[in-house]
């Protein structure tokens, strides 16, 4: 099923990501993990981790941050790992899909294809 991928999704109401949950959810036929970063502006992942493909919905929040809990990686809210446990350097391509979320009128939005078109103004009830 084709979907279009460059405009905003509604994936739940704000007060369904509480700040010490991870969420999941599906858009579009992708697995999503939600989380809350400290100050509260949401992260949307892929639910998969880049190493063995584990669900990150299972992970913990640390702090900013998501590990996930089958090998320990650690990934910032932009995607990018950023702690391997036992091992000094981080592989440049050790990353997860981020996806630009936005809260709006109670709801939470996600756009779900090119981040560089993600544009907010593109929201309806701005």
């Amino acid at each position: 099923m084709a979907f279009l991928k460059n405009c905003w999704y509604v994936i739940g109401w704000s007060h369904e990501f509480p700040a010490e949950d991870l969420v999941a959810r599906t858009a579009l036929g992708e697995p999503l993990v939600i989380y809350r970063r400290t100050d509260g502006t949401p992260v949307v992942f892929e639910d998969r981790c880049c190493h063995r493909l584990a669900p990150l919905s299972l992970g913990q929040r640390e702090g900013n941050d998501l590990r996930c809990m089958y090998h320990g990686l650690k990934f910032a809210p932009s995607g990018r790992c950023i702690e391997i446990p036992g091992q000094e350097k981080v592989p440049a391509s050790y990353c997860v899909r981020s996806y630009p979320a936005v809260e709006r009128a109670s709801w939470l939005w996600v756009w779900m294809g090119d981040p560089e078109a993600a544009d907010e103004s593109l929201i309806p009830f701005s």
